[in-house]
C-alpha cells in the first residue's frame, strides 16, 4: 500500500474530529545495516509491538519528498523475539527504539478515508498529529496529499513536520549526551 501521510505539530488546544478508534501504545524498533545503507537510501525496516500484536514493516524510499510519504509492506509477526533474531541473523542491527502513545480517529474528506492519530513520543514534549490515507497506487496517494492538507487546515493544523520520528529521536539522544 502507498501511505499518503502528513505529520503536523499540534497546538495545545487541538481537538480531533471523526469517529474515535481504540487508543494504542506501541514500541518501535527500527533496524538498519551496520553501515546505515537502509537509512541512506530512504528505506525503513521496523518491528512494532502493540499490546499482544507485532508487525514487521518495510518502507520504500519516499515517493513525495516534502511529506516523506512512502510505499509500505507490512505483515503480522507471531513471535517477535524470533523475528528480532532473524533480523540479526540477516545482519540488521537496531538503529533506534521509541515509544508512541496514539489517540486514533477515522474521518472522511473528499470521499477519502482518513486516519487521524494524535501521537506523543517518549523523547519529545510536543503532540504530533498524523493524517494518512492508504492508497493502492502511488498516483492515488499523491492525489490524497492536497486533500489531507485541506482537511488539516480545517482543523487548524498548519505546521508540518516531515522529519521522521527516528531522526527526531536520534537528535534528542544526541542533545542529552
Amino acid at each position: 500500500m502507498f501511505e499518503a501521510e502528513i505529520k503536523f505539530v499540534a497546538g495545545p488546544d487541538f481537538a480531533p474530529q471523526g469517529h474515535p478508534l481504540p487508543d494504542a501504545a506501541c514500541r518501535d524498533v527500527y533496524y538498519d545495516t551496520p553501515d546505515g545503507a537502509l537509512t541512506a537510501s530512504g528505506r525503513e525496516l521496523r518491528l512494532r509491538r502493540s499490546g499482544n500484536e507485532t508487525w514487521l514493516t518495510a518502507k520504500a524510499p519516499p515517493f513525495d519528498a516534502q511529506t516523506a510519504s512512502k510505499e509500505e509492506f507490512e505483515t503480522a509477526v507471531a513471535d517477535p523475539e524470533a523475528m528480532a533474531a532473524i533480523l540479526a541473523a540477516l545482519g540488521y542491527v537496531p538503529r533506534v527504539a521509541l515509544a508512541k502513545r496514539c489517540r486514533r480517529f477515522h474521518d472522511t474528506a473528499a470521499g477519502l478515508g482518513l486516519d487521524v492519530t494524535m501521537v506523543t513520543v517518549d523523547f519529545d514534549p510536543r503532540t504530533f498529529v498524523e493524517i494518512e490515507h492508504l492508497a493502492a497506487t502511488e498516483q492515488a496517494a499523491k492525489t490524497a496529499l492536497p486533500v489531507i492538507r485541506a482537511y488539516a487546515a480545517g482543523l487548524g493544523l498548519c505546521v508540518e513536520c516531515a522529519t521522521a520520528y527516528t531522526d527526531l529521536a536520534l537528535a534528542a539522544a544526541a542533545r542529552t549526551v
